[in-house]
């Protein structure tokens, strides 16, 4: 028994003394500084923008005799369709951790353009011209969310203008001859409203992509054809009048897409 106690004993001093050995021989623990805080970026600030998409409008057409009132043609609708150019500047407010509220301007330059027909009230037959919307521009406000801090969702809303340019008129049947009739441009007052959203590139400080769809609609507007030209329907003497009192009434809602890269001047301060 006591050559038992003995053994353990000895086996207990040997385990300690290699312990305290094994011990001894590690190195001490070196000591690491705690990484910085990542700093929480801002989208307070202004920026730039570029880029371009595609658009389509509908056109609702009332026409009528300037003299006698009488309708010669009511709720007649037309489209177009085309591409677009645009730029922008703005300038956005982060108000809390997930909110931004930004006021901006824009401007586009379009080719979004259609056939469309006409009728003529003094010889009542029906004519075709192409308008076309060449440029328009807008200015609003925007509210966002940030889905992360480098995702921006939001919508906006305010006010545009836009302008289509002046079209000759062309005969539908028959020889498609030029009537020298013309449709004079138009400036076209609305609102629009528009959704989208923003995010951050990685490979450059400031870079962002947008990508927004938008409704605009304008008011409507009345224009008198005129004689700009010989044709079938003027002659010489009739260059610059109205022979047949025709006016015609367009009202018109224009929906565009668009993609455009953003830089932010201040992002990563």
């Amino acid at each position: 028994m006591r050559k038992i106690v003995l053994a353990i004993a000895a086996v207990a001093a040997v385990a300690a003394f290699t312990g305290s050995a094994f011990a001894a021989d590690m190195a001490a623990r070196p000591y690491t500084k705690a990484p910085p805080p990542v700093a929480a970026v801002s989208w307070t600030g202004c920026w730039i923008s570029g880029g371009g998409g595609y658009g389509f409008s509908r056109t609702n057409r009332d026409s009528r005799d300037d003299v006698t009132g009488v309708i010669n043609v009511l709720n007649s609708t037309s489209g177009s369709d085309g591409w677009l150019a645009t730029a922008g500047v703005g300038c956005d407010y982060q108000v809390a951790s997930r909110w931004v509220i930004g006021a901006f301007g824009d401007g586009t330059w379009s080719d979004i353009s259609g056939d469309h027909a006409q009728r003529v009230f003094g010889p009542g037959e029906a004519f075709v011209g192409r308008a076309k919307q060449d440029w328009s521009w807008a200015a609003g406000a925007r509210l966002g969310y940030l889905v992360s801090p480098s995702f921006l969702t939001y919508v906006n809303a305010g006010y545009t203008q836009a302008h289509t340019e002046a079209y000759g008129l062309r005969r539908i049947v028959g020889t498609f001859e030029a009537t020298g009739l013309s449709v004079p441009a138009q400036t076209y007052n609305g609102i629009f409203v528009g959704t989208g959203f923003e995010y951050q590139l990685d490979f450059l400080p400031g870079l962002f992509v947008k990508s927004e769809g938008r409704a605009a609609w304008y008011d409507r507007r009345d224009s008198r054809t005129t004689c700009t030209s010989v044709g079938s329907l003027c002659a010489a003497g009739a260059i610059g009048t109205d022979p047949f009192g025709n006016i015609d009434s367009r009202k018109m809602v224009t929906y565009t897409a668009k993609t455009e890269l953003v830089y932010r001047f201040n992002w990563g301060r």
